[in-house]
C-alpha cells in the first residue's frame, strides 16, 4: 500500500517524507547561481566569440533587432532551465546546489521525477518568478513547503536522509 503525502496522518511527514525548508532551497539556488556564473565566466574566457553572442552586454539601440536583444537576455534563463531540468531528472535528483545542501526533487510520493515533469517544473518557475517572486516565497506558508512551480508540476523538494 502506497502512502500519500496528502493524508492528514501526521506520522507521514515526520517519518517518511520531510519537505525541505525555504532556507535550504534558497541556499541551494544561491550555490547554483554561483556555479552557473563560474561556468559562464569560463565560457567567456575559453570561447569569447561564442559566449559574447549570448552574454554580451549591450544596449537595445545597439542590437540588430529586438528579437536578437531578447534572445541574448533570455539565454541565461534558458541555461538555468536546461541545467535544472537535466539535473533534477538525473539519479542525483537535483542540481549541484541541491546536492550540496542535501535535498532532492521528487514527485508527490517521494519518487524520482521523469524528464517531462522536470522540464515542466522548471518552466513553471517563470510563473513563480514573474509575479515578484511570490511563487518562490509561497514555500514559507505552504504546509509541504511547495512553491507554485512545485504545485503546478506535482513535485516536492525533500530533505535527503
Amino acid at each position: 500500500m502506497q502512502e500519500n503525502l496528502y493524508s492528514d496522518q501526521p506520522n507521514i511527514l515526520e517519518n517518511k517524507i520531510i519537505p525541505a525548508d525555504f532556507g535550504l532551497r534558497f541556499l541551494a539556488a544561491s550555490i547554483d547561481l554561483i556555479f552557473l556564473s563560474f561556468l559562464i565566466f569560463l565560457l567567456k574566457i575559453s570561447h569569447p566569440g561564442f559566449s559574447n553572442y549570448f552574454f554580451k552586454e549591450m544596449l537595445h539601440e545597439q542590437s540588430d533587432s529586438y528579437t536578437l536583444w531578447v534572445m541574448k537576455r533570455s539565454s541565461l534563463v534558458v541555461l538555468w532551465i536546461v541545467y535544472s531540468s537535466v539535473m533534477d531528472f538525473t539519479n542525483r535528483r537535483g542540481t549541484i546546489g541541491k546536492q550540496f545542501v542535501g535535498i532532492v526533487v521528487s514527485d508527490n510520493q517521494g519518487r524520482k521525477i521523469n524528464f517531462v515533469t522536470s522540464v515542466l517544473r522548471n518552466l513553471y518557475k517563470i510563473i513563480s518568478y514573474i509575479v515578484f517572486g511570490l511563487g518562490f516565497f509561497y514555500v514559507l506558508i505552504d504546509r509541504k513547503n511547495r512553491g507554485w512551480h512545485d504545485m503546478l508540476a506535482g513535485t516536492l523538494v525533500l530533505k535527503k536522509y
